[in-house]
């Protein structure tokens, strides 16, 4: 027996038409920004629907329940991040910087780009996360975590700068720590406030290239130089697991 694909129904029925395709991209950008301004539970049919400007009726042609809404709004948001991001790590595989400077890089990439997008990100990780149907959860985490099997395929080419005695297994926990950390950062918080969320990079930084055995060296002054965008969305799609 085939496996369901968790998004087929976002599929049932695709807009053919130009003026229905733009439609769907105005509902699904009326909900986004819904779940960036006031979060999950401010986005319901018919505020997505007065926010796009279209009747409650025409969000239901278009999907048949708001699941399905903000399932084809998870879908698109983090593709879009998941593209980029791939983009972004694979500019940092073909760079000749040292760990030094390029852990640095994803660290100060993944906090940057998580805060940017701090609301819709939460709303959407919380979305999935207490989803009942456990396909999805399973997709949803499937979808985000391919971003971090890249991170740690990186990585692990450059196994001879890490002075731990298990690379890919320091690695590996070393992406899991920092995706806690963003976790909390972007869903716990600010039911758990941080005392100083401006420490929270340079200190990732410390513990991760401590805790890899990379030597630092000098302070990199320009992080940024790294052409490495900033990931959003990205490595803390195992709290979606279960």
């Amino acid at each position: 027996m085939a496996k369901r694909d968790p998004f087929a129904r976002l599929r049932e029925h695709p807009p053919q038409q130009a003026r229905s395709r733009e439609t769907f991209n105005r509902l699904l950008d009326a909900a986004e920004a819904l779940l960036e301004e006031k979060g999950l539970d401010a986005a319901t049919v018919p505020a997505i629907a007065k926010r796009a400007g279209v009747s409650v009726g025409v969000v239901y042609r278009r999907f048949p329940d708001k699941d399905n809404l903000l399932r084809a709004v998870y879908r698109r948001f983090f593709e879009r991040t998941r593209q980029a991001n791939l983009t972004g790590v694979a500019t940092i595989g073909q760079s000749r910087l040292p760990l030094s400077k390029l852990v640095p890089a994803i660290i100060r990439g993944a906090v940057m780009g998580n805060r940017m997008k701090r609301n819709v990100v939460r709303a959407l990780i919380l979305y999935s996360r207490t989803h009942r149907d456990p396909s999805f959860r399973k997709a949803a985490f499937e979808m985000n975590n391919e971003v971090m099997r890249a991170i740690s395929a990186v990585l692990i080419k450059r196994a001879d700068e890490i002075n731990h005695p298990e690379p890919e297994q320091a690695i590996e926990f070393s992406l899991v720590t920092l995706g806690a950390v963003i976790y909390t950062m972007i869903v716990e918080d600010p039911l758990y406030t941080l005392s100083n969320p401006d420490a929270i990079e340079s200190e990732l930084t410390r513990l991760i290239l401590s805790y890899l055995g990379i030597d630092d060296g000098e302070e990199p002054r320009d992080l940024m130089d790294v052409r490495s965008g900033r990931l959003a969305g990205v490595v803390i799609a195992h709290k979606n697991r279960r």
